[in-house]
């Protein structure tokens, strides 16, 4: 069944949202949208989070959107993200070990964080791990303001490792893989109003992942110093060099003045030594490798003069965000940069169990509705099985009732032919059969097998092949006695082994055997008991048939 999947993205200034149907065979972004953080006015003014959240509900409502899933990314900069080395690489031990790493890193006690991993690759026997923290009570101010509006999300993620989404979802075109070596590494590097994400991908996999705060909310306060003019008017000159509306004509001037180009320049390199270091660690880790490609997200993504500034330390090309795929039929390319990351937590959700398991949501803060979902299902599966077991037992019973009123009614027709043929009716059919048999009367010490049907049978079971001659047959109540002469030992053999293929003659046995000296022939002599004497002649003749 298709799913609906919402990523959102909080950001300082907008929250934006990507909506997908996901399917087992894939994906489709059904519609994304944005919705303006409502600014803080006066100093009674909620926190950034309650207006965030405001902003979440209201964009939810106007919409109208069904959502089954829905991912987050934490909002800010508070998630700290740490690489941990370990000298195993069995999962068990992982799970064993990592919570004292993390407890030796953080300088908080480890009961007040919420934190995860996931693993950044093996190399040499070790495992390299990504480890996001955050205090447990911001986690769960972010829960509380998005349940106000019934949002429950399944995942709670940094920013940074959330990118490798687009490349493992093929959103982004990926590039041409080498014929040897590994695969090539490729980085998107979101710029946004108050923070700055990093993500280092090969083969849709993350490498490194990292976030800052630094945005245009900087670069706005660095031209404000530099020009001399207020925030507003140095966001209105920042906003005219991302594409935006053109200033106004008393700005338009500034705009041209090349102290605003130097302190652009100035205000962008905090932004160039945080990239550096990140990938100059990357690349002491795991070893010299070259990053083909660096793709732009976030406000400042279309910032001229960005790409040339960040240029030195990538190999390949640094660009905008493209999408390609289904993404790229959906979103507007001028629009995919900043919906980079509301989209990436939306196919985080898609990949299901193929994701990666860092999840903030841990403990006590764990998405709890696929338990109620999994209890309501058992809980309709009980009442299904009481109901199959109900009906069960009402058939059993039916069965049962029917079955004794027709032994009532064989009762009732035996008893009826009983009174015909012996002139009462028997509670007891054996007494009536014995009856019937002629047991306890004269009758019954006649034997049912006569001796004509006994010598009828012993003349069937000799063998025709076999030259023998019966000089004496004795045929008693329950034995068979027989002497005769035949050519040799073995004939007698044949006879007694013809013997016992009958029902009446199944023990038969030979006794004494000699040759006579006078012709050759052997003397013998055979016993059997008679074996079919509760057998009528009707069954003896059956058995030689």
């Amino acid at each position: 069944m298709a799913q609906h999947i919402l990523g959102l993205d909080l950001g300082a200034h907008a929250v934006k949202a990507v909506l997908l149907e996901s399917t087992y065979r894939g994906y489709a972004v059904l519609d994304t949208a944005s919705a303006p953080v409502p600014a803080a006015e006066g100093d009674d003014a909620p926190p950034l989070l309650a207006r965030q959240a405001a902003a979440v509900h209201q964009l939810l409502g106007e919409r109208g959107w069904r959502v089954d899933e829905s991912v987050v990314a934490f909002p800010g900069s508070s998630v700290s993200s740490n690489v941990v080395t370990l000298p195993f690489t069995d999962a068990r031990r992982i799970e064993q070990t990592i919570g004292f790493e993390v407890e030796g890193q953080i300088p908080f006690d480890l009961a007040t964080v919420a934190w995860d991993w996931q693993p950044l690759g093996v190399r040499d026997g070790k495992s390299d791990l990504l480890v996001g923290v955050v205090r447990r009570e911001e986690l769960g101010a972010l829960l509380a303001a998005l349940g106000h509006g019934g949002l429950d999300p399944r995942a709670v993620i940094p920013a940074g490792p959330a990118y490798a989404a687009l490349l493992a979802g093929g959103a982004v075109e990926p590039l041409a893989a080498p014929p040897e070596g590994p695969a090539p590494a490729e980085g998107v590097l979101d710029v946004g109003a108050e923070r700055t994400s990093l993500c280092v991908t090969a083969a849709g996999a993350c490498e490194a992942a990292r976030t800052f705060a630094f945005g245009g909310a900087h670069l706005v306060r660095a031209l404000a110093r530099a020009l001399g003019v207020p925030e507003a008017d140095a966001g209105a000159l920042l906003a005219g060099e991302l594409g935006g509306p053109p200033p106004p004509a008393e700005l338009a001037a500034l705009a041209r003045d090349p102290r605003a180009a130097a302190a652009l320049s100035a205000a962008l390199q905090p932004l160039v030594r945080e990239v550096r270091a990140t990938l100059r660690a990357w690349r002491a880790r795991v070893g010299p490798r070259r990053l083909e490609r660096l793709s732009l997200a976030g406000e400042l993504a279309r910032l001229p003069g960005l790409p040339e500034l960040l240029a030195p330390d990538v190999d390949g090309a640094v660009a905008p965000l493209a999408l390609a795929g289904p993404a790229a039929a959906a979103v507007a390319p001028d629009r995919a940069p900043g919906l980079a990351l509301a989209l990436a937590l939306a196919l985080r959700g898609h990949q299901g169990a193929r994701a990666p398991r860092l999840n903030l949501r841990r403990g006590e803060l764990a998405y709890t509705r696929d338990f109620e979902h999994l209890k309501g299902k058992l809980a309709r599966l009980g009442l299904y099985a009481a109901a199959i077991l109900v009906l069960a037992v009402v058939s059993a019973g039916v069965k049962v009732f029917a079955l004794s009123r027709q032994e009532a009614a064989l009762d009732r027709a035996l008893c009826d032919a009983e009174q015909k043929i012996l002139g009462r009716c028997y509670p007891n059919f054996e007494e009536a059969q014995a009856i019937l048999r002629g047991r306890g009367t004269a009758a019954a010490a006649l034997p049912r097998v006569s001796a004509v049907d006994v010598l009828g049978e012993l003349a069937d079971r000799v063998p025709a092949e076999v030259p023998v001659r019966f000089d004496r047959i004795e045929i008693t109540r329950d034995k068979l006695h027989l002497e005769g002469t035949t050519d040799g030992a073995e004939s007698v053999d044949k006879v007694v082994e013809g013997l016992r293929g009958s029902r009446c003659f199944g023990d038969a046995r030979s006794g004494s055997a000699r040759k006579r000296a006078s012709d050759g022939k052997f003397e013998f002599s055979i016993d059997s008991g008679l074996t079919c004497l509760e057998s009528g002649p009707r069954d003896v003749a059956g058995e030689r048939g």
